[in-house]
């Protein structure tokens, strides 16, 4: 039977995921590994998806790990930054290609942005296909309305702490607050206004439609005024339409009109303003926007048209006056004198669940995770820095050696071979063989414990038996391959965590990456769910 998998899904993964480190049932830990050279260095191969490459291979070339908190995590979405003279996708209820696919890392449109300021906002209206030359600024908690003609909702500003964290050339971070910490993303998610219509999408213009603006002639009383001059001298001309108080005192109120005299130019109201308009006060006659919905929604949709004179009296756009609230499926109908104007066919638009603004996390779609971890240095004594490494990973639940689950900070992964009598400096990444055990390993760093250099403890990396299970032994002599040097081992210590436990979620082949002593490491992953 048809069915889909839904976006939803993919987002609530990525948030189960992130919540399974905040609440600590399940660890992870970076990983850093691999100090081998690739086939092509400047071009590393993708990491095949079977047991033996990203599982056992990825523990055998590990050198070290560092486990992922809380706070080094965060759920992000494709960036786009605002740019002058771009067309913006206006954000709709029935679009299926807002989000990206499971398939594709960005969409095929553009329905939110990112600004200089660290803003980001949704396209709400984008001025029929237009444009954007005029950049959204600002955190009002309503519909923010620019030059250009589009309207945008402002969402949240990424602080700077988050923004030197999980920035990155192709995401931002984003996150939905649980609770007031001041800014103006609680104030828009507590001000969200549930199914509500912030725009009203014209599918087809329609012809022949009736408008007039100007300032009043006279006002005779709260229902009844005169029009200028300019206004059609036909009975009824405006009957059926709606009279809207664009400037001055009243200024926002809209009515039905039930009476037009020609002749007078008087217009008559259904309803009394209830801030009566004067002379000064400017008016827009416009065709009547019906709109019907869920019988459980709540506050009158109120909108108005604009109708363009010069394309031959078609609407152009509907104004939502009031928005209303907790609809979940309406339909728009446009009303006017029979006589004049017809064709136009709307959509209204509804907010998504909860209003616009009120989950940033479901509204823009934040399907991927990312881990940003910072390495400094030696991280003490764990890492090493005075060799190279060209694989990152990350491991879930590892267990120690002993058996528990893993739960330092930093973990070296190294073996280590505790020796005296070197007969000087290894070579990087030779192969170390025991005389008497047969045992191979891959040589990562010396650390010595002696002025001479001659004692110390070498690490090392793919600890190999002689094939009987066998491993190095105290008291054998060790050769490195390619330097021909040679020490006693004095001991021999395997990793803390215990070889092919826990489960490898990802692996990344990298160029080589030297390390120092002073150096910082900013190793930031997306997982796509």
């Amino acid at each position: 039977m048809p069915g889909i998998i839904t976006k939803r899904f993919r987002i609530d993964n990525a948030k189960q995921f992130f919540d399974s480190i905040t609440a600590a049932t399940k660890k992870l830990y970076i990983f850093i590994g691999r100090v081998t050279p690739h086939a092509d260095e400047a071009a590393p191969t993708t990491p095949t998806d079977t047991i033996q490459n990203t599982h056992f291979d990825g523990y055998r070339d590990m050198i070290a790990m560092k486990r992922v908190q809380s706070s080094d995590m965060s759920q992000v979405i494709p960036k786009y930054s605002w740019a002058n003279n771009t067309a913006y996708t206006q954000y709709t209820d029935t679009s299926t290609s807002l989000f990206p696919t499971s398939t594709s890392l960005y969409s095929n449109t553009t329905f939110y942005v990112l600004t200089d300021a660290d803003n980001v906002y949704k396209c709400i209206y984008n001025n029929r296909g237009g444009r954007s030359t005029i950049k959204p600024t600002g955190t009002s908690t309503s519909i923010i309305t620019t030059a250009d003609k589009y309207r945008w909702k402002f969402l949240y500003n990424v602080s700077g702490a988050d923004k030197t964290k999980f920035f990155s050339t192709s995401y931002i971070p984003v996150k939905t607050l649980t609770a007031n910490n001041g800014s103006a993303q609680w104030s828009v998610q507590t001000a969200a206004s549930n199914g509500a219509i912030h725009n009203i999408l014209i599918t087809a213009n329609g012809t022949g439609y009736l408008t007039t603006s100007n300032t009043f002639s006279s006002i005779s009383n709260s229902t009844t005024m005169v029009l200028k001059n300019n206004a059609n001298t036909t009975d009824d001309m405006y009957t059926r339409s709606t009279l809207y108080l664009s400037t001055g005192l009243g200024a926002g109120q809209l009515r039905r009109i039930v009476n037009y005299v020609g002749a007078t130019r008087t217009v008559t109201v259904n309803t009394a303003f209830t801030q009566s308009p004067n002379t000064s006060t400017g008016y827009i006659v416009g065709p009547n926007v019906i709109i019907k919905g869920d019988s459980g929604a709540t506050s009158a949709l109120r909108a108005l048209a604009y109708v363009s004179n010069a394309a031959y009296g078609q609407i152009r756009s509907i104004t939502m006056i009031n928005e209303g609230l907790h609809y979940s499926t309406a339909n728009v109908s446009i009303s006017a004198n029979s006589s004049y104007g017809s064709g136009c066919v709307a959509t209204p638009i509804i907010s998504p669940k909860g209003g616009h603004g009120k989950d940033p996390v479901q509204e823009l779609g934040a399907v991927n995770v990312m881990l940003s971890v910072r390495v400094t240095g030696a991280e003490s004594n764990t890492f090493p820095t005075n060799n190279d490494f060209r694989m990152i990973g990350i491991v879930s639940n590892p267990l120690l050696r002993g058996g528990p689950s893993a739960n330092a900070s930093v973990i070296d992964q190294c073996s280590r071979i505790t020796v005296t009598t070197l007969s000087g400096d290894l070579t990087s990444d030779e192969i170390i063989t025991g005389g008497t055990s047969g045992a191979k390993s891959r040589f990562v760093q010396f650390a010595n414990t002696n002025n001479a250099r001659t004692a110390g403890i070498v690490r090392v990396i793919r600890v190999t038996t002689n094939g009987t299970g066998g491993t190095y032994t105290v008291g054998e002599t060790i050769t490195g391959s390619v330097s021909g040097k040679t020490a006693t081992i004095a001991s021999f210590t395997k990793p803390a965590v215990r070889e092919f436990t826990g489960n490898i979620i990802y692996t990344e082949n990298r160029t080589s990456i030297a390390r120092a002593p002073e150096q910082l490491e900013d190793i930031k992953m997306v997982v796509k769910f």
